[in-house]
Formats: C-alpha cells, sequence, structure tokens
C-alpha cells in the first residue's frame, strides 16, 4: 500500500509480465481505434477511389487465379503495362472478391490495418527505450511512454484521411510495413543467437519489400534504420562507420541500383517524369521547394491543434514565389533549420529526441521536396509523425516525475492527458461524419477552401451523376470563374463536364463549345473525339461525326470507345464486315454489353443466325435489361420458324416494356420511327406482331395494349 507522499505513476504490480502488458496495450489500442473510427464503416467513396477501384476492371477480382493476380499487380489505368503498387492493389483486389464494392469491408481492412501499425508502433517505441543507451533512463518508464505517444500517434484526426479515406490504404499499409520493418531490423540487432539474428533480418528485408510494393514512400526505410542504427544503437557510430566504410558504401550501392531496377521495372524515366510532371501545375519546381516548408510546419500545428475545422481534403496554400515572399517562408526553412541543428547538436544528450526529431523531417523528403506532386495532403503525415509525440510524451513524463510527491498536480496532469486523449479521438469520430457522401466532403471542403477551384468542380460531377443538372451547372460555372487551381487538367475537365451536360440537356451548341475548349486543352483525347462525334451524329452531321471518329481511330487504334463508336456508324450504312473489324476491338467494362448488341446486329446483317443469336444472349446476359436485343432474337427466330422461341424472346422484352411507361414509348418510337437507324432495329411489322400476340397472352392492362395498338395504327397509316 502506498504512502501518503509517494507517486503513483512508477509502482506497478510485479504480476504484470511483458506478454500481459503487451495483451493490455493491444487491447487498450484496438477499443480506442475502433471507438472513434465506428462511424466510418459506411463512409462512401471518393475522388481517387473510383480510378484505382469502382472503376478499375483489374481489381474487381471473381477468383483467385494467377491471371486475375497479374492484373492487380497492374492496376494504374493510364499505365497497364507497369507494375503498380502492387501489395495496396492486390489487397484492394482481395476486398472486392469477398464483398465486392460493399464499402464496409474496405474500411474494415484500413481501420484494421492501422491498428496493427499501431501496436508495432507500440512494441518499438517500447523496445527502442529499452536499449542498453536508453535503459539506466527510461526503462521504467518505458511501457507509460510508449503506450501514451502510441495513442496520441493512433487517434490523432490528422491520421483519418489515411484510414478513412479508403484508397490511402496505400499510405496506410505502407507505414504498417515500415514500422514492421524497423521492429525486426531492432529485434535483428538485439538478439543473442546467430540463427534468430539471420531470421529477422530477412524477415525485415520482406516486410521493406512489401512496405515498397504498398506505396514508393517506404523508399526511406534503409535511411530511417541508418539514422536509428547511428543515433540509437551505435556508442561510437563514427568510429564504426570508419571501420566498415566499405561495408557501409557497398550497401549504398546495393541500394542505389535497386532504386534504379525499381524505375526501370516500372518503365519510368526520373527525369522526363520530373520535366513533365511540372506541365500540369501551376508552379515550378523551385517554388514547390521554396512552399514545402511552410507547409511542414502547417502539419506539425495540424498535429498539435488537430480540431476538425481545420482538416481538409483541399487546403488552401499560396505558392512562395521567392524565400520573402511570403515572409513566412524564410521564417518556415529557419525554424526547420534550427531545430535539426539543435536536435544534432544535443544528440548525445537527448538521443531518442533527436531521433524523432530528424526521422519527421528525413520522411518528408519523398513527398516534401521537388517531386511534381499536389502541394499538400493529410495523409503524407502518417509515417513521418510516428515518432512525432515521443518527445511530447517524454517531456509530460519528466514534470510527471518532477511532481512525484504532490499527487494532487499528478492527478491535474493525467486528467489533461485524458481530457486530451479524449478531445482529440472526438475530433476524429467528428471529422468521419465529412467523409459520409462526395456531397458532405466537398461542401466541407468549400466552406473551408472558398478561393480554390477543385472542391466546386468536385461538387459539380457529384450533383451531375446524381442528375442534379442545375446544381452541377452552377458549381462548374463557379470553378471556372478564375478561383485558384491545382493544376491545368481542371480546367480541361470541368469544360469536358460541362459538355456533357449540356449534351444530355439536348443544348449541341453550347456542348459543342464546351467540348472544344477542352480540346483545345488536350486536343488528343479520345472520350472528346467520341463525344463530338456522337454529338455530331445526333445533329444529322454524318461527315463531321465521321471525320471526329478517324481523327480519335488514327490517334488511339485499340481505344474501345472508339472502335464501338466505329462499328455502329457502318452498322448504320449497313456494311457489316467492317462493323465488326472495329467492334471486335472494342472490348472494354464500358463497353460491356453494347459490343455484343451490335456485334449481334452485324451478324443478322450478314445472315449469320446463328452467331447473332450467340451475341444477342450474351447481350441481355451483361444486360438483363437490354429491351432491343430481346426483340432482336424474336425477329431471328420467328423469321427461322422457331416460334415457341420467338414468342419467348419477345415476352422478355415485353416484361421489361410495361415496367414503366417511358421504356414503353421509348422502345415503340425506337421501333416506328424512321431514321437512320433503320439498319439497326428489328423489324417493326415482326416484333409488333409477336408483342401483340404477348399482351393478349398476358394479364396486362388493357390501357397497355391500347397504347401499342394505337401506336401500331400510326405506323400502318403514316
Amino acid at each position: 500500500m502506498h504512502s501518503g507522499n509517494e507517486s503513483f505513476i512508477d509502482h506497478e504490480p510485479q504480476t504484470l509480465t511483458y506478454c500481459r502488458k503487451v495483451v493490455f496495450a493491444f487491447i487498450t489500442l484496438g477499443i480506442i481505434t475502433f471507438m472513434i473510427y465506428s462511424n466510418s464503416f459506411n463512409c462512401s467513396w471518393h475522388f481517387d477511389d473510383e480510378h484505382t477501384i469502382t472503376d478499375n476492371p483489374n481489381i474487381h477480382m471473381k477468383d483467385l487465379s494467377c491471371d486475375n493476380i497479374k492484373k492487380a499487380f497492374h492496376s494504374d489505368q493510364n499505365h497497364p503495362d507497369r507494375i503498380y503498387r502492387p501489395v495496396s492493389c492486390l489487397s484492394f483486389a482481395l476486398n472486392y472478391y469477398l464483398g465486392e464494392l460493399n464499402v464496409s469491408g474496405y474500411h474494415l481492412v484500413n481501420i484494421s490495418i492501422h491498428l496493427i501499425t499501431a501496436v508495432f508502433l507500440f512494441l518499438f517505441i517500447y523496445h527502442t527505450l529499452n536499449l542498453p543507451l536508453l535503459r539506466d533512463r527510461f526503462a521504467k518508464k518505458a511501457y507509460f511512454i510508449a503506450l501514451l505517444s502510441t495513442a496520441l500517434w493512433a487517434i490523432n484526426p490528422v491520421q483519418g484521411q489515411a484510414v478513412t479515406y479508403i484508397v490511402q490504404r496505400m499510405a496506410s499499409m505502407a507505414g504498417m510495413f515500415y514500422i514492421i520493418t524497423m521492429y525486426l531490423y531492432l529485434k535483428a540487432r538485439t538478439v543473442q543467437t546467430g540463427h534468430n539474428r539471420f531470421i529477422f533480418y530477412f524477415l525485415a528485408i520482406s516486410t521493406f519489400l512489401l512496405a515498397l510494393g504498398s506505396k514508393e514512400n517506404a523508399v526511406m526505410v534503409p535511411f530511417s534504420l541508418a539514422l536509428y542504427e547511428i543515433l540509437l544503437l551505435q556508442e561510437n557510430p563514427w568510429l564504426n562507420i570508419k571501420r566498415h566504410l566499405k561495408i557501409y558504401l557497398l550497401i549504398i550501392a546495393l541500394f542505389l541500383i535497386a532504386g534504379v531496377l525499381f524505375f526501370h521495372l516500372k518503365d519510368l524515366n526520373i527525369f522526363e517524369y520530373l520535366s513533365t510532371g511540372y506541365e500540369n501545375r501551376p508552379f515550378t519546381p523551385g517554388q514547390r521547394l521554396l512552399t514545402e516548408p511552410r507547409i511542414i510546419i502547417f502539419y506539425i500545428s495540424l498535429l498539435l491543434y488537430p480540431v476538425s475545422t481545420r482538416l481538409n481534403i483541399a487546403h488552401d496554400i499560396d505558392i512562395s514565389t521567392s524565400l520573402f515572399t511570403p515572409l513566412s517562408t524564410i521564417i518556415s526553412i529557419t525554424l526547420i533549420l534550427g531545430v535539426i541543428a539543435i536536435a544534432i547538436y544535443k544528440w548525445k544528450k537527448y538521443p531518442i529526441i533527436a531521433f524523432s526529431v530528424c526521422f519527421f523531417f528525413l520522411n518528408h523528403i519523398v513527398e516534401s521536396s521537388f517531386l511534381p506532386l499536389e502541394l499538400v495532403f493529410e495523409h503524407r503525415n502518417y509515417i513521418p509523425s510516428m515518432f512525432f509525440f515521443l518527445p511530447i510524451v517524454i517531456g509530460f513524463r519528466a514534470v510527471l516525475d518532477y511532481y512525484e510527491f504532490k499527487r494532487t498536480m499528478q492527478s491535474i496532469l493525467l486528467a489533461f492527458i485524458i481530457l486530451y486523449l479524449v478531445g482529440i479521438g472526438h475530433s476524429t469520430f467528428i471529422r468521419n461524419f465529412t467523409w459520409k457522401h462526395e456531397e458532405s466532403l466537398w461542401i466541407d471542403a468549400m466552406e473551408k477552401s472558398p478561393d480554390i477551384a477543385r472542391p466546386h468542380h468536385n461538387l459539380g460531377r457529384y450533383y451531375q451523376d446524381k442528375g442534379y443538372k442545375d446544381e452541377a451547372l452552377s458549381e462548374y460555372q463557379k470553378a471556372l470563374s478564375g478561383l485558384r487551381i491545382h493544376r491545368i487538367n481542371l480546367i480541361f475537365a470541368t469544360y469536358y463536364n460541362l459538355g456533357k451536360l449540356y449534351a444530355d440537356n439536348k443544348d449541341y451548341e453550347k456542348a459543342e463549345a464546351y467540348y472544344k475548349k477542352a480540346l483545345q486543352i488536350h486536343p488528343a483525347f479520345p472520350a472528346i473525339l467520341n463525344n463530338l462525334a456522337t454529338l455530331y451524329d445526333r445533329k444529322g452531321e454524318i461527315q463531321r461525326a465521321y471525320h471526329y471518329l478517324e481523327r480519335s481511330f488514327r490517334l488511339f487504334p485499340y481505344n474501345a470507345l472508339t472502335n464501338l463508336n466505329f462499328g455502329l456508324y457502318y452498322l448504320k450504312k449497313n456494311l457489316p464486315e467492317k462493323a465488326i473489324s472495329h467492334l471486335e476491338r472494342a472490348t472494354a467494362p464500358e463497353t460491356s454489353g453494347r459490343q455484343e448488341a451490335y456485334l449481334g446486329i452485324a451478324y443478322k446483317q450478314k445472315g449469320l443466325s446463328g452467331r447473332a443469336i450467340i451475341q444477342f444472349n450474351e447481350a441481355v446476359r451483361t444486360n438483363p435489361s437490354d429491351i432491343m436485343s430481346y426483340l432482336h432474337m424474336a425477329e431471328i427466330y420467328s423469321k427461322k420458324g422457331h416460334h415457341d422461341k420467338a414468342m419467348k424472346a419477345a415476352e422478355n422484352a415485353l416484361s421489361l416494356m410495361i415496367k414503366d411507361k417511358v421504356s414503353f414509348h421509348n422502345t415503340m418510337n425506337n421501333l416506328l420511327k424512321r431514321t437512320d437507324m433503320e439498319n439497326i432495329k428489328p423489324s417493326p411489322a415482326i416484333v409488333l406482331s409477336l408483342l401483340k400476340r404477348a399482351i393478349s397472352d398476358s394479364t396486362d392492362t388493357l390501357d397497355t395494349y391500347m397504347d401499342l395498338v394505337d401506336m401500331n395504327k400510326g405506323e400502318e397509316t403514316r
């Protein structure tokens, strides 16, 4: 029992073994992690999620075959020939295999990754504080410091972007394997037997490769381990380096070779990447280098004061154009250099603090230097901030020790840290509500960054996808009103989306104007060329439509939509051979269903009824609501004398048509009106007769029957 003037911080039951400590830490971190992210399981897809996961056929794994795994490794749709973050992409593919696009499964994996990272971060800090260099000072306090600093990192709202934003699993998974690698390296350096040391080294190399396969910023692992070796493992690092200089130079050489091989395997030219990457940026490499120190200071402020009102998917940052414009540029650079200098100067006295400081800035080098990336994203702090709170907790523990015999003061300090943990955990919980859907996310960004275009553009796209055309038009116009842009392509995308919006509204003049504005920015963009061809086709300007199709085909001969549209063009002209040559190249997710239906029409034009039926069956299997394919089959079966099959196909078409009046009348209009589609629609006389018989044999309403009869009379008298 403690006396009245004793501290109650250091006294632990002797029965609290290392195993029990780890289990308690795991349970504690698990409870708080799942509590603060419990409201994120139904947060929707966002932003890059679509291109990377929801609209990416390589991620949509149907079975665990080698071919599908290989496809997952090549999930960059812009460069399908290159391996792209294979570990992360395979995890997305496995998520799809188990639950397709149900977001809950993806969030469960993301939260679990975050928890595993936190557990290994705790283990790494705990064992580090028990190293010979630190044991005397921190051994008795190691558990408290490790658990508290890990908890502060794990529940900080800044990490939410790497956890709740599904695609940023790439960042959190890289972080998980990063800290596991460091922990395994620590075990290899401290284990007693050579056999176990070899196993730990082998595992560390394996997890390093997994980290690198999750996201490229894990390339900093060897540098972090070198920093750890020098500052915390070596008693006299400079003497050690001098003695083993050749070994260290060999390691550096091997690392550089591995880097070159990495870029070679990904078919990347780093110099080309740097030169072309800035073409679409509103800043130069020099301006980015000057701006990033200010952003790093901003990151530090976010980590220390992470209220939800300061968190944003689209932070508005002024670009630094010189050392003194704005003045905060030189101040930020001076602060960062000063902190690093002090950490190095005080390294001998405070090695763990020096390591934590240097680790933070070292791991910001990749994404906060000269690479042509976005200026600021919160998830970039996931790895760098792992030891950010360690010096703070060490200082806090020192204050507790100072008041060792003043239990009231210790109670106040402990109450403060508990309230702080509750506060930042609550802030993370509240922030998750912003991620519920695209509208809430971009309205939040728009309110916090009213002077930039991206939130308006993305909110407009959300409204356009939902069919809210007026709201979409308003947001797109705001995006083009002279607001700050993060990349030139944003203007292009806004013009393109406005073109689609006006085309859907049948305002072809405005659609044409916006498509052509977009085309001025990207003259070789297949989607615009295809859309312009479709637009001119709708206006009846067949030659202009053909011009844009030909232009698109010349630039992109294997583009699926271009070939699909070319196939349709030749079907209208009753040239099935030419149509088939294009349609066979039109295989892609966005053409699925239409490609098979058009091939069915092409074979029907050639008189190959069997092949046509196969294609139409495939079309309705892919798209069960394809009324016209059923009617084409009904016509073919009727002509071949297969009356039962013809009636079955007609009944299938009718069951789809009578679900609503719109489908019914649209189908009738397509059948009865004379347009340039005459060669690609089924014979009205045959299918109307079959539909009449199908109605007479069914129990459908008299109104539906009379609609069909009246429209048929109109055809007969026309």
